[in-house]
């Protein structure tokens, strides 16, 4: 094997396949469209990241930059942003070649904090490019690794990433110091958080996306009149060049692999690739009317891309970057998910870097607006986190999973000098509330999967049992783990397909139904003696037609049919039926 080919069999080269444009886009993937439009949309996308680039400044503050230091550290991070952002909307064989904005990764940050402030920045630079490597190289595999890292596991790590956040939010928010609050620091977070409240509940969804930009003005407006900020804020703006590089006063560090550094970040950025690839069909999706299953080689791409950004970020020392989602949300309310529009966000990202005037805006915002939007930031991770593990079907193994996880790592988090005693190789790992509740959750969650089948199954004997079948499917979403919603939509296609093979006389003896489940889909399986099916999507009928007198019984019968057919491929996302010897197979799959 020559390198070409060598290069191919683990890079494969870039591809992708036809695509119909969805009626609500005006633009998808290959699509180019003009200059002013692909600006436009581009400085969108731009405004939602540049807004989130507070928390690099509270990272940056919370291990100990400032001053030139700091806003090198910001711009550094844009570059990265940029450069990321850039070459996921190129064809190549390390990108998607899709609209893939990408941001600071906000779980990265909340555990890097901790990381630099124990072992340094080297060993935290160390890390990522660790991490980076094994992303990288098995992003074709990370797929297979969703098993470990269900929608409960992940929600806890969100749960708990939330209640690290809420000591440093609340000094800001509160002002606290030397036992005292300070009621300006008070008035001006609230109005801070109370806007982006009011804006992401009360308001438009294109406006929602904006939430976290009014609170800035709202609270830096506050600030103003309070006297939090003014000259000495404006002067520090002012005095910057409009120009100049962005690693002026910041110096790269010196990556070292250092275990307790390594653990915590390896496994966000897993759980941080793990979960661009929902991300990546996101973005399938939304460039495909007729989409039915994930485009694995893009999506390998996609994250392979992520892995490459992680490794800049180790080089350079700034916190690592993962997908947005908001973005996704505004590609698709523009209407607007071409590549070329990805190509000119990642150059505004770039230029903008080399602006310090902004760098330096971003790292004067005051304490108290700060510390709103961590607190704002904290409440968002803890409610994201309730919700990812409600979105399954809860038993009681997984009851006591979620509580013993959450519980461990609340009790380090509130109460450190519990590990205060530990061993000095193992206090890294114990004294990190984040890590040991979501070790503890991988771990309990491969335990309590044991004596779990991901495949069973049940004999329908007639028409009459039809229910039985919906009951059954409930009872393996349950010890599953399963979404709800799949599982109520898996039972609804099986009662209707059940119904329609027994009106058309197709089933000559019992039904065996066989579901089997993995993290990625549901597939139920109907063999039965008798006749194969058609149910294909079938075109509309005429109802007016249907209510004349003189109707026959074929005509109705056909009807049926065709609602029964409809009904199924709505419900499931792919359905096959066909014929070996006396037996038919129905074949019904379901994306989970």
């Amino acid at each position: 094997m020559n390198p070409k080919q060598t290069l191919n069999a683990i890079f494969p080269p870039f591809s992708e396949g036809p695509r119909e444009k969805p009626r609500d886009m005006l633009f998808i993937a290959h699509e180019k469209p003009n200059f002013m439009t692909s600006i436009v949309t581009a400085s969108q996308h731009v405004l939602i990241i540049l807004m989130l680039t507070v928390y690099v400044v509270f990272l940056g503050q919370e291990i100990g930059l400032s001053g030139a230091q700091l806003r090198s550290f910001v711009s550094i991070e844009i570059v990265v942003v940029g450069l990321v952002t850039l070459l996921q909307s190129l064809k190549t064989r390390f990108s998607s070649g899709h609209l893939v904005v990408h941001a600071p990764n906000l779980m990265s940050i909340a555990a890097l904090g901790a990381v630099v402030v124990n072992f340094g920045i080297d060993a935290a630079a160390g890390a990522y490019i660790f991490s980076a490597i094994i992303i990288i190289f098995f992003a074709r595999f990370l797929p297979k690794l969703q098993k470990l890292f269900p929608p409960e596991v992940t929600g806890i790590l969100l749960v708990l990433l939330g209640l690290t956040l809420i000591r440093a939010g609340a000094v800001g928010f509160t002002g606290f110091k030397n036992g005292e609050i300070s009621w300006i620091s008070f008035l001006i977070a609230a109005a801070t958080l109370g806007t982006i409240v009011i804006i992401s509940v009360w308001t438009s969804e294109k406006i929602r996306m904006f939430a976290l930009g009014f609170g800035l003005v709202t609270g830096i407006c506050l600030a103003a009149m309070f006297g939090v900020f003014g000259t000495e804020q404006i002067k520090t703006i002012t005095s910057q060049p409009f120009i100049a590089q962005p690693f002026e006063g910041y110096s790269l560090p010196r990556p070292t692999l250092v275990f307790g550094a390594i653990l915590p970040l390896l496994i966000i950025e897993i759980i941080s690739a793990v979960g661009s690839i929902g991300k990546g069909i996101a973005v399938d999706k939304l460039n495909n009317a007729k989409w039915r299953r994930s485009d694995l080689s893009m999506i390998g791409r996609l994250v392979m891309c992520q892995g490459l950004g992680v490794l800049l970020n180790g080089l350079t020392g700034t916190p690592s970057t993962v997908m947005n989602s908001a973005n996704i949300g505004l590609a698709h309310s523009t209407g607007v998910a071409a590549r070329r529009v990805g190509v000119v966000a990642g150059i505004v990202f770039i230029i903008a870097a080399f602006l310090p005037m902004l760098s330096s805006f971003i790292t004067v915002i005051p304490r108290p607006v700060m510390g709103a939007i961590i607190i704002y930031t904290a409440s968002f991770l803890i409610v994201a986190g309730m919700q990812m593990i409600l979105s399954r079907m809860i038993n009681n193994r997984r009851m006591f999973m979620i509580g013993i996880s959450i519980t461990v790592g609340a009790a380090i988090i509130l109460m450190p000098e519990l590990t205060s005693t530990a061993p000095a190789y193992l206090k890294p790992i114990l004294s990190s509330g984040l890590t040991m509740g979501f070790l503890i959750a991988i771990i309990l969650n491969l335990i309590f999967r044991i004596g779990i089948s991901q495949t069973d199954e049940i004999s329908i004997t007639g028409p009459e049992e039809s229910s039985k079948a919906a009951r059954f499917l409930e009872d393996c979403g349950i010890a599953w783990g399963a979404r709800g919603d799949v599982i109520s939509r898996a039972g609804g296609s099986v009662v209707e397909a059940l119904e329609a093979l027994h009106q058309g006389k197709l089933i000559n003896g019992p039904v065996t139904l066989k579901a089997t489940f993995d993290e990625y889909m549901i597939v139920l399986s109907l063999n039965y003696p008798g006749q194969a099916a058609s149910f294909a999507k079938s075109k509309s009928f005429n109802l007016k037609n249907l209510m004349e007198d003189d109707v026959g019984m074929e005509a109705l019968d056909a009807a049926m049919s065709s609602i029964s057919s409809r009904l199924i491929n709505s419900l499931a996302d792919e359905v096959s039926c066909d014929e070996s010897g006396d037996h038919a197979n129905l074949r019904l799959q379901f994306t989970h």
